[in-house]
């Protein structure tokens, strides 16, 4: 390697005379800073800056992932709800129905096995729908899983064809 520099100095260097090696170690001194800054320091300055405003946005969701870690492993260790028959589903959604003034609305309220029960209601204020559905989901954790609405002619009602369970019907 030394022998190496040895030989293009002796080469290149050598046989020039001293104005051009002025002129050159000149050109270096100017081009050797203007290289330094464009190369490294320009880039790196514009890559922190950069750093710095996305910073807030990672640790934010840095936290949210914390939080979702944290929601899954609750998730977890809750326990299993235990699975109603469709009988013992019926007699809840009766009696959710009862309480919030629904029952006489139902058309039909039959078991389907083996943990569903069908329920048509002819006519139903839709916001109170949603609000009943909400309600049985929170409390009994029954949930709709078939649903056929059809809007009414009167603002706001609907009628309602749907199948209700609490568990799995596999």
């Amino acid at each position: 390697m030394n022998a190496l520099f040895i030989k293009l100095r002796q080469q290149h260097w050598e046989t020039r005379s001293s104005d051009e090696r002025k002129i050159i170690a000149l050109g270096a001194l100017i081009l050797l800073p203007l290289l330094l800054y464009f190369l490294l320091w320009q880039p790196a300055h514009e890559a922190t800056q950069k750093l710095r405003s996305s910073l807030p946005i990672l640790r934010l969701q840095a936290e949210q992932m914390h939080q979702a870690a944290n929601l899954v492993t609750d998730l977890r260790h809750r326990p299993q709800l235990a699975v109603l028959d469709s009988n013992a589903l019926k007699a809840a959604i009766e009696e959710s129905a009862t309480r919030n003034q629904l029952r006489n609305a139902f058309a039909t309220l039959d078991t389907q096995e083996p943990n569903g029960v069908r329920v048509a209601i002819p006519s139903i204020a839709f916001k109170k729908w949603l609000a009943w559905l909400r309600e049985i989901d929170q409390s009994l954790h029954i949930r709709a899983e078939t649903v056929a609405i059809t809007a009414l002619s009167e603002s706001g009602m609907v009628s309602i064809r749907a199948t209700l369970t609490n568990g799995s019907t596999l």
